[in-house]
């Protein structure tokens, strides 16, 4: 095993002070320190990265050198950047609203037990043109959270049923990806 024995500057070294051949194996280590500390801010200065000075105003080589131990923080890959749409308020919806707001017909979805018998009222419904919320009206999901998470990842609108589906989420964009499009939602589609 390889060790490496650092010395910091203004540090005795009682071996070094009685040895003439070992003083200047110390001048080369604070030497070396000085050159390793200069590479380290040269390189966090590129990348944006400052080291608090705790000694009251000294240089950051001489932080590093008294306190050895600096933060250092990856630098990520260059990768595009998503930036998600701002959130929107969060739409206070309670279930019985938001049953309420719905045609007769697709009202009677909420009650039906049998989940088989759902689907194919929903089916059908859909097939006539209403537009059904298939996570809320078919799978029973709670009509309130579906909102507030859809709203959450910024959705303005999601496809009813039979609709083709969101190929990607808001704000993710490249090459053969179709973006969302919040302001331009499809006829028939749900409003979130």
């Amino acid at each position: 095993m390889t060790h490496l024995s650092v010395k910091l500057a203004g540090a005795i070294d009682p071996v070094a002070a009685a040895s003439p051949a070992k003083k200047s194996a110390a001048v080369e280590t604070e030497s070396f320190a000085d050159e390793l500390s200069q590479t380290f801010a040269a390189a966090r200065s590129k990348v944006g990265i400052g080291v608090a000075s705790q000694t009251g105003g000294s240089s950051q080589a001489n932080v590093v050198r008294q306190n050895p131990v600096a933060v250092i923080a990856p630098v990520p890959a260059a990768i595009d950047k998503v930036t998600p749409p701002p959130p929107s308020p969060p739409t206070v919806l309670s279930d019985d609203a938001y049953w309420a707001a719905q045609p007769a017909a697709v009202q009677q979805l909420r009650n039906m037990d049998d989940s088989y018998q759902r689907a194919t009222l929903g089916a059908q419904l859909a097939s006539q043109g209403y537009s059904i919320d298939t996570p809320v009206m078919i799978w029973g999901w709670d009509p309130q959270l579906t909102t507030q998470l859809r709203q959450s990842f910024g959705y303005t609108w999601v496809p009813s049923a039979m609709q083709a589906p969101i190929t990607a989420a808001p704000g993710i964009t490249g090459a053969g990806i179709t973006p969302y499009d919040p302001n331009h939602p499809p006829p028939g589609s749900i409003s979130v």
